[in-house]
């Protein structure tokens, strides 16, 4: 696990950190969820709409819109596929995304081409450390969590 100014980026994972979203692949399924420094950088997630299971997205499309006191936007995907699941949890209680990013995964998609977009993103380790002047640019601190 790497951590900076209380931002914890698990090296587990793989990232796309202009989109500011993880992904952890498991059994053909992409678990997918908005990284801790984004979360940070939003504040208090208050509303969150996510495209219904069943949707195709391509890699890049927007799959979510994320409102908070001070930011609203998109959450795009990593991947391109269809969503297979949608977190309930996140969709009734939104600033779960503030408490634990990562154990509140926002959606799960079936990839269509896992072994190709996958190459497209970043390893822990190396999103650690891109992480680290855009922390220090959007001003944020995490306080671990």
């Amino acid at each position: 696990m790497s951590a900076y100014k209380g931002c914890r980026i698990p090296e587990d994972l793989l990232y796309d950190v202009e989109y500011h979203v993880w992904v952890k692949m498991e059994s053909g399924t992409a678990t997918v969820g908005a990284t801790q420094p984004a979360a940070a950088y939003a504040g208090e997630v208050i509303y969150i709409k996510v495209k219904d299971v069943g949707t195709r997205v391509e890699r890049g499309a927007i799959v979510a819109t994320i409102e908070s006191a001070k930011y609203m936007g998109p959450m795009r995907a990593p991947l391109g596929g269809t969503v297979t699941e949608v977190n309930q949890d996140v969709k009734s209680s939104p600033a779960l995304l503030n408490k634990d990013p990562y154990a509140n995964w926002v959606l799960k998609m079936a990839p269509e081409r896992p072994d190709e977009e996958t190459k497209l993103l970043t390893g822990g380790k190396e999103a650690a450390e891109r992480y680290r002047p855009i922390i220090d640019e959007w001003g944020v601190e995490c306080g671990g969590g």
